[in-house]
């Protein structure tokens, strides 16, 4: 594991500045796809450190909100009016309408729901843009924190007692697998 942040460290150094546009490219292109993004935002923490690896975490991620938002407002909410009953729709609409800017932001909040979805979800939805963007710029600061600072944590960890960081490092990888299957599970 050492090696491999020493890999990807030389390799961002080789690139220069780059590294601070590549880096949010890869997190926006987790936060699209259904991907976790906790590995990507622990990478930024090991490499740019707790205070700049949680702005490069953050910036990536709400690009990538910004762009599943706007996918699924322009694509997938009239492919949700071909498959879903009209009555349906308008039930769920009028729900997220009542929720109100704290159910988004609350639902920002719950580590059950997943990151990915509720950003496809909420372009399905008359959710304004304004609404979206701020609740989800609020919403994802503390995992934004807690995940980059942990990867910054554990690459220090890694300096001083390898043994012990790899076995945290596995356990935090199978936690975090044991959750991507589990939020696949339950989208299908």
């Amino acid at each position: 594991m050492q090696g491999f942040f020493q890999d990807i460290a030389l390799w961002l150094e080789a690139i220069g500045w780059w590294a601070y546009v590549v880096a949010p490219l890869i997190m926006a292109g987790v936060a699209v796809l259904p991907i976790p993004a906790e590995a990507p935002a622990m990478i930024n923490g090991a490499l740019f450190g707790p205070l700049v690896g949680t702005a490069v975490s953050w910036t990536g991620a709400m690009l990538g909100a910004h762009i599943s938002f706007e996918l699924a407002r322009r694509l997938g909410r009239p492919v949700a009016e071909r498959l879903v009953t009209g009555p349906a729709l308008e039930r769920v609409d009028r729900w997220v309408e009542s929720a109100g800017w704290w159910g988004l932001l609350l639902a920002r909040f719950m580590p059950l729901i997943a990151f990915t979805a509720l950003n496809w979800g909420a372009g399905l939805t008359p959710v304004s843009r304004w609404r979206f963007c701020w609740t989800t710029a609020i919403g994802i600061i503390p995992g934004a924190i807690v995940f980059t600072a942990s990867g910054w944590g554990i690459s220090r960890l890694l300096e001083r007692l390898p043994v012990l960081a790899t076995g945290l490092a596995a356990a935090i990888a199978l936690f975090l697998g044991i959750r991507w299957f589990r939020n696949r599970a339950s989208d299908q």
